[in-house]
Protein backbone atom coordinates (compact mmCIF):
# COMPACT_ATOMS: atom_id res chain seq x y z
CA UNK A 1 0.00 0.00 0.00
CA UNK A 2 2.70 2.53 1.19
CA UNK A 3 4.84 1.70 -2.24
CA UNK A 4 1.67 2.49 -4.30
CA UNK A 5 0.95 5.60 -2.49
CA UNK A 6 4.55 6.53 -3.49
CA UNK A 7 3.70 5.80 -7.26
CA UNK A 8 0.67 7.88 -7.39
CA UNK A 9 2.37 10.81 -5.84
CA UNK A 10 5.19 10.69 -8.21
CA UNK A 11 2.69 10.06 -11.04
CA UNK A 12 0.86 13.04 -9.76
CA UNK A 13 3.91 15.57 -9.63
CA UNK A 14 5.19 14.15 -12.78
CA UNK A 15 1.52 14.98 -14.42
CA UNK A 16 1.87 18.55 -12.36
CA UNK A 17 5.17 19.30 -13.82
CA UNK A 18 3.90 18.51 -17.71
CA UNK A 19 1.17 21.11 -16.96
CA UNK A 20 3.09 23.84 -15.42
CA UNK A 21 5.94 23.36 -18.91
CA UNK A 22 3.11 23.51 -21.42
CA UNK A 23 0.90 26.17 -19.75
CA UNK A 24 2.82 28.25 -17.01
CA UNK A 25 6.20 28.37 -17.74
CA UNK A 26 8.38 31.63 -18.31
CA UNK A 27 11.63 32.86 -18.86
CA UNK A 28 14.36 34.93 -17.61
CA UNK A 29 12.80 38.10 -19.98
CA UNK A 30 9.45 37.22 -18.44
CA UNK A 31 10.84 37.31 -14.94
CA UNK A 32 12.34 40.57 -15.56
CA UNK A 33 9.24 41.96 -15.69
CA UNK A 34 7.37 40.66 -13.28
CA UNK A 35 10.11 42.18 -10.50
CA UNK A 36 9.87 45.45 -12.49
CA UNK A 37 6.12 45.15 -11.54
CA UNK A 38 6.91 44.55 -7.92
CA UNK A 39 9.03 47.50 -8.11
CA UNK A 40 12.71 45.65 -8.25
CA UNK A 41 14.64 48.33 -10.18
CA UNK A 42 19.07 49.01 -11.21
CA UNK A 43 20.14 50.71 -8.28
CA UNK A 44 17.99 48.90 -6.03
CA UNK A 45 19.51 46.49 -2.52
CA UNK A 46 17.59 42.70 -2.70
CA UNK A 47 17.83 40.63 0.09
CA UNK A 48 16.20 37.41 -1.92
CA UNK A 49 14.21 34.57 0.13
CA UNK A 50 13.53 32.04 -2.31
CA UNK A 51 12.71 28.38 -2.79
CA UNK A 52 13.52 26.83 -6.53
CA UNK A 53 11.19 24.19 -8.05
CA UNK A 54 10.45 22.73 -11.70
CA UNK A 55 6.48 23.32 -10.22
CA UNK A 56 7.05 27.21 -10.34
CA UNK A 57 7.59 27.12 -14.22
CA UNK A 58 11.16 29.14 -14.91
CA UNK A 59 12.50 27.85 -17.40
CA UNK A 60 16.09 27.72 -16.41
CA UNK A 61 18.73 26.53 -14.34
CA UNK A 62 19.13 28.08 -10.33
CA UNK A 63 22.26 29.99 -11.64
CA UNK A 64 19.86 31.24 -14.65
CA UNK A 65 17.82 32.44 -11.47
CA UNK A 66 20.07 34.48 -10.27
CA UNK A 67 21.37 35.96 -13.22
CA UNK A 68 17.62 37.21 -13.65
CA UNK A 69 18.07 39.14 -10.54
CA UNK A 70 21.30 40.58 -10.84
CA UNK A 71 19.74 41.71 -14.50
CA UNK A 72 17.09 43.37 -12.65
CA UNK A 73 19.11 45.41 -10.28
CA UNK A 74 21.86 45.91 -12.46
CA UNK A 75 25.53 46.73 -12.24
CA UNK A 76 25.23 49.08 -8.86
CA UNK A 77 22.88 47.38 -7.32
CA UNK A 78 23.37 44.69 -4.67
CA UNK A 79 22.26 41.09 -4.61
CA UNK A 80 21.74 39.87 -0.68
CA UNK A 81 21.47 36.11 0.87
CA UNK A 82 21.07 34.89 4.23
CA UNK A 83 23.62 31.76 4.91
CA UNK A 84 22.30 31.01 8.15
CA UNK A 85 24.23 27.37 8.33
CA UNK A 86 21.85 25.57 10.85
CA UNK A 87 17.67 24.73 10.44
CA UNK A 88 17.15 24.69 14.52
CA UNK A 89 16.53 27.47 17.00
CA UNK A 90 19.90 29.92 17.24
CA UNK A 91 20.53 28.74 20.51
CA UNK A 92 20.59 25.21 19.88
CA UNK A 93 22.65 25.75 17.13
CA UNK A 94 25.11 27.67 19.23
CA UNK A 95 24.73 25.21 21.73
CA UNK A 96 27.02 22.76 19.60
CA UNK A 97 30.00 24.93 19.44
CA UNK A 98 31.00 24.19 16.16
CA UNK A 99 33.06 25.95 14.21
CA UNK A 100 31.82 28.27 11.97
CA UNK A 101 34.29 29.00 8.82
CA UNK A 102 33.31 31.51 6.53
CA UNK A 103 35.03 30.12 3.18
CA UNK A 104 33.73 26.49 3.72
CA UNK A 105 30.73 26.24 5.73
CA UNK A 106 27.58 25.58 3.71
CA UNK A 107 24.04 27.90 3.81
CA UNK A 108 21.44 25.36 5.09
CA UNK A 109 19.02 27.82 3.35
CA UNK A 110 18.59 25.49 0.05
CA UNK A 111 19.92 25.74 -3.11
CA UNK A 112 19.88 28.84 -4.12
CA UNK A 113 21.25 30.42 -1.26
CA UNK A 114 24.38 27.88 -1.61
CA UNK A 115 25.34 28.20 -5.42
CA UNK A 116 25.15 32.11 -4.66
CA UNK A 117 27.75 32.16 -1.90
CA UNK A 118 30.15 29.58 -3.87
CA UNK A 119 30.28 32.19 -7.06
CA UNK A 120 33.54 33.85 -6.84
CA UNK A 121 31.93 37.59 -6.75
CA UNK A 122 29.95 37.05 -3.40
CA UNK A 123 31.33 38.27 -0.13
CA UNK A 124 29.95 36.67 2.86
CA UNK A 125 29.65 38.18 6.41
CA UNK A 126 31.97 36.93 8.98
CA UNK A 127 28.72 35.71 11.92
CA UNK A 128 28.28 32.06 13.07
CA UNK A 129 24.55 32.60 13.30
CA UNK A 130 23.30 34.31 10.68
CA UNK A 131 25.95 35.30 8.16
CA UNK A 132 24.81 37.52 5.15
CA UNK A 133 25.82 36.97 1.12
CA UNK A 134 26.64 39.86 -0.72
CA UNK A 135 27.00 40.77 -4.57
CA UNK A 136 27.46 44.13 -5.61
CA UNK A 137 29.96 47.44 -5.88
CA UNK A 138 30.04 48.33 -1.55
CA UNK A 139 29.40 44.69 -0.93
CA UNK A 140 32.11 44.62 1.74
CA UNK A 141 30.59 47.74 2.97
CA UNK A 142 27.72 45.45 3.96
CA UNK A 143 29.43 43.11 6.01
CA UNK A 144 32.43 44.70 7.09
CA UNK A 145 31.22 45.23 10.61
CA UNK A 146 29.21 42.09 10.76
CA UNK A 147 31.94 40.57 12.74
CA UNK A 148 31.64 42.52 15.96
CA UNK A 149 28.30 42.68 16.53
CA UNK A 150 26.56 41.55 19.74
CA UNK A 151 23.73 41.21 18.43
CA UNK A 152 23.28 39.18 14.88
CA UNK A 153 20.66 41.50 13.54
CA UNK A 154 20.88 44.37 15.55
CA UNK A 155 23.32 47.37 14.55
CA UNK A 156 26.08 47.27 11.90
CA UNK A 157 24.75 44.16 10.93
CA UNK A 158 24.19 43.91 7.31
CA UNK A 159 20.53 43.87 8.03
CA UNK A 160 21.05 47.47 9.23
CA UNK A 161 23.04 48.43 6.63
CA UNK A 162 19.90 47.13 4.28
CA UNK A 163 17.74 49.72 6.01
CA UNK A 164 20.72 52.84 5.45
CA UNK A 165 20.90 51.70 2.08
CA UNK A 166 16.72 51.87 1.48
CA UNK A 167 16.91 48.09 0.60
CA UNK A 168 13.67 45.45 -0.63
CA UNK A 169 13.17 42.26 0.45
CA UNK A 170 11.97 39.77 -2.07
CA UNK A 171 9.64 36.32 -1.84
CA UNK A 172 10.32 34.22 -4.40
CA UNK A 173 7.93 31.46 -4.46
CA UNK A 174 8.51 31.51 -0.57
CA UNK A 175 5.79 33.05 1.97
CA UNK A 176 6.89 36.53 3.85
CA UNK A 177 7.00 34.71 7.06
CA UNK A 178 10.58 34.27 5.41
CA UNK A 179 11.43 37.95 6.36
CA UNK A 180 14.69 37.45 7.71
CA UNK A 181 14.53 41.36 8.25
CA UNK A 182 12.11 40.44 10.78
CA UNK A 183 14.97 40.03 13.25
CA UNK A 184 15.95 43.90 12.78
CA UNK A 185 12.93 44.96 13.61
CA UNK A 186 12.34 42.96 16.62
CA UNK A 187 15.56 44.41 17.94
CA UNK A 188 14.25 47.89 17.57
CA UNK A 189 11.27 47.08 19.90
CA UNK A 190 13.43 45.22 22.18
CA UNK A 191 13.79 47.98 24.42
CA UNK A 192 10.04 48.27 25.22
CA UNK A 193 8.91 44.40 25.58
CA UNK A 194 8.21 42.91 28.96
CA UNK A 195 10.73 40.28 28.51
CA UNK A 196 14.31 40.01 27.43
CA UNK A 197 14.69 39.53 23.48
CA UNK A 198 17.99 37.62 23.98
CA UNK A 199 19.72 35.44 25.85
CA UNK A 200 21.30 36.81 29.11
CA UNK A 201 24.72 35.88 28.54
CA UNK A 202 26.92 36.12 25.48
CA UNK A 203 27.93 33.05 23.44
CA UNK A 204 31.79 32.34 22.51
CA UNK A 205 32.79 30.47 20.00
CA UNK A 206 35.02 30.22 17.26
CA UNK A 207 34.99 31.31 13.62
CA UNK A 208 37.34 31.00 10.43
CA UNK A 209 37.60 34.16 8.87
CA UNK A 210 38.48 34.69 4.74
CA UNK A 211 42.11 34.05 5.60
CA UNK A 212 41.53 30.76 6.95
CA UNK A 213 42.85 32.29 10.97
CA UNK A 214 40.54 31.07 13.73
CA UNK A 215 39.49 34.09 15.63
CA UNK A 216 36.95 34.30 18.60
CA UNK A 217 33.38 35.65 18.41
CA UNK A 218 30.85 36.66 20.66
CA UNK A 219 27.03 36.84 20.32
CA UNK A 220 23.72 36.72 21.93
CA UNK A 221 20.75 34.62 20.44
CA UNK A 222 17.54 34.96 20.59
CA UNK A 223 15.90 33.29 23.62
CA UNK A 224 13.65 30.91 23.88
CA UNK A 225 10.94 32.80 25.80
CA UNK A 226 11.13 35.44 23.08
CA UNK A 227 10.65 32.91 20.07
CA UNK A 228 7.28 31.34 21.91
CA UNK A 229 5.79 34.53 21.62
CA UNK A 230 6.31 35.55 18.48
CA UNK A 231 3.02 36.26 15.93
CA UNK A 232 5.00 37.22 12.77
CA UNK A 233 0.94 37.41 11.48
CA UNK A 234 0.14 40.43 13.05
CA UNK A 235 3.10 42.41 11.46
CA UNK A 236 1.86 40.69 8.01
CA UNK A 237 -1.36 41.39 8.41
CA UNK A 238 -0.62 45.28 9.68
CA UNK A 239 1.76 45.38 6.44
CA UNK A 240 -0.88 44.07 4.00
CA UNK A 241 -3.38 46.34 5.48
CA UNK A 242 -1.68 49.02 4.66
CA UNK A 243 -0.83 47.86 0.91
CA UNK A 244 2.95 47.89 1.87
CA UNK A 245 3.63 44.36 0.49
CA UNK A 246 3.47 44.33 -3.79
CA UNK A 247 2.64 41.12 -5.25
CA UNK A 248 2.27 39.56 -8.86
CA UNK A 249 2.19 35.95 -10.66
CA UNK A 250 4.81 34.76 -13.79
CA UNK A 251 4.04 31.38 -14.64
CA UNK A 252 3.03 29.27 -11.70
CA UNK A 253 5.66 31.69 -9.12
CA UNK A 254 4.40 33.82 -6.83
CA UNK A 255 6.58 37.29 -6.07
CA UNK A 256 6.12 39.78 -3.78
CA UNK A 257 8.28 42.25 -2.35
CA UNK A 258 8.39 45.11 0.36
CA UNK A 259 10.32 47.72 0.74
CA UNK A 260 12.39 47.62 4.15
CA UNK A 261 12.07 51.15 5.30
CA UNK A 262 8.13 50.87 4.72
CA UNK A 263 8.52 47.82 7.64
CA UNK A 264 10.63 49.67 9.57
CA UNK A 265 8.30 52.90 10.28
CA UNK A 266 5.12 50.19 10.32
CA UNK A 267 6.81 48.61 13.67
CA UNK A 268 7.40 52.02 14.91
CA UNK A 269 4.90 53.85 14.46
CA UNK A 270 3.01 50.20 16.16
CA UNK A 271 5.24 50.43 19.25
CA UNK A 272 4.37 54.11 19.86
CA UNK A 273 0.39 52.49 19.72
CA UNK A 274 1.44 49.48 22.15
CA UNK A 275 1.54 47.24 19.69
CA UNK A 276 3.39 45.06 18.75
CA UNK A 277 3.95 41.08 16.77
CA UNK A 278 4.31 38.57 19.82
CA UNK A 279 1.47 37.26 22.61
CA UNK A 280 2.27 39.85 25.43
CA UNK A 281 0.51 38.10 27.90
CA UNK A 282 1.94 37.61 31.43
CA UNK A 283 3.78 34.30 32.56
CA UNK A 284 5.20 31.38 30.11
CA UNK A 285 3.38 31.07 27.09
CA UNK A 286 3.72 27.45 27.69
CA UNK A 287 3.57 27.17 23.22
CA UNK A 288 6.20 24.88 21.29
CA UNK A 289 8.78 26.53 19.98
CA UNK A 290 9.18 27.55 16.82
CA UNK A 291 11.76 28.32 14.77
CA UNK A 292 11.56 32.14 14.05
CA UNK A 293 9.54 32.96 11.14
CA UNK A 294 11.55 35.77 9.69
CA UNK A 295 14.51 33.30 8.90
CA UNK A 296 12.94 30.27 6.97
CA UNK A 297 14.68 30.20 3.50
CA UNK A 298 15.46 26.91 2.62
CA UNK A 299 14.72 25.09 -0.04
CA UNK A 300 12.66 24.15 -1.04
CA UNK A 301 10.61 25.01 2.01
CA UNK A 302 12.47 27.53 4.29
CA UNK A 303 14.23 28.09 7.84
CA UNK A 304 14.39 28.63 11.77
Amino acid sequence: MRRYKLWLKAKLLQGRQRFVRAFRSYDQRQLLAALREVGVGAGDSVMLHSAFNPSHGFRGSIEQLTDAFIEAIGPEGHLLMVSLPYRTATVDYLQTYRTFDVRKTPSMMGLVSELFRRRPDVVRSLHPTHPVLVRGPRAEWFVEAHPECLYPCGPGSPFDRLAAADGKAVFFNVPVETYTFFHYLEHLVSGSLPFSLYTSTAFHLPVVDRSGQTRQMETHAFAREAIKRRRFSILESTLRARGLIRQCRVGATRIEALRVRDSVACVLEMAAQGKYFYDLSAGPTGLEEHGPPATKDMEPASTP
